[in-house]
């Protein structure tokens, strides 16, 4: 337990001290804030532009899609947040920088999440909660505190899906040195497909977003429940799983990272 704390206390401290570095440049960092929540609100007309063309997708209308978008980039907010320094982590491996996170009297993985500032998702932050909050007034949802617990630990559980996935794709640089092309044709690919029902594309992709890259659970599962719509499942339980499922990824996934420093040898660079 003290060595968790240690851990724990000295990645806040990093991470804060990210933070603090970050908005000594404040005007740079509400730009790109603004930027951030400018680009969603085009894939939020995009996805308006296409209910409105085809009235609904998949028996979904346009403000249960809004729904569905808004708990993605809600639970993207978060894994951006505490995971996004992954996406770079090849070049530590290459570069051999990685070997100061080894030598340091802390957990490694801490090290390089926390080499980045914490508010990265500021932006995702801002437009999922006014998408959500559209969404649920269109949609007529009342919120109950249990619903918005609900919510929270949602969210939780889809970043740390993401973040499983951000921590796998990581890991395999110390056995190809460069992990790019996975975030960008894996990851990402699959981040845009569960802006839409999982149930319109066909069985073999739901296989995917269900089981070998289990996406559907950041916001497709969740949002029957919000909408009262679980017995539309087929198996209510996937529902209420997201929690679950995102700490069984993480555990995963880290189990893999620890193979991979065992795997790792310095540049020597």
């Amino acid at each position: 337990m003290g060595e968790l704390r240690h851990n724990l206390s000295c990645y806040v401290r990093m991470a804060l001290a990210q933070a603090r570095s970050q908005m000594q440049y404040r005007v740079n960092f509400f730009s790109q804030v603004v930027s951030m929540v400018l680009t969603y609100a085009g894939q939020f007309v995009a996805l308006y532009w296409l209910t409105q063309r085809f009235t609904t997708v998949g028996g979904w209308r346009f403000e249960e899609i809004i729904l569905l978008y808004a708990l993605a980039i809600l639970a993207w907010g978060f894994a951006v947040s505490l995971f996004w320094s992954l996406v770079g982590f090849e070049d530590q491996v290459r570069r051999g920088t990685f070997d100061r996170a080894l030598l340091r009297p802390i957990n490694p993985l801490l090290t390089v999440l926390g080499s980045q500032s914490p508010i990265g998702g500021a932006g995702q932050f801002v437009f999922s909660i006014a998408a959500f909050t559209f969404a649920v007034k269109a949609a007529g949802i009342r919120l109950t505190a249990v619903q918005l617990g609900y919510l929270l630990l949602t969210a939780v559980g889809g970043a740390l899906i993401l973040g499983a996935a951000l921590l796998a794709v990581a890991t395999l640089a110390f056995w190809t040195t460069r992990t790019y092309t996975f975030y960008w044709s894996l990851i990402y690919p699959a981040r845009q497909l569960i802006h839409y029902p999982v149930s319109i594309y066909h069985r073999a992709i739901q296989f995917v977003l269900t089981v070998l890259l289990p996406f559907a659970f950041i916001n497709y599962f969740p949002a029957h429940v919000l909408l009262g719509r679980v017995q539309d499942l087929p198996w209510p339980v996937l529902g209420w799983a997201t929690p679950l499922v995102g700490a069984a990824c993480i555990s995963l996934a880290y189990g893999f990272w620890k193979l991979g420093t065992r795997r790792y040898s310095s540049t020597g660079s």
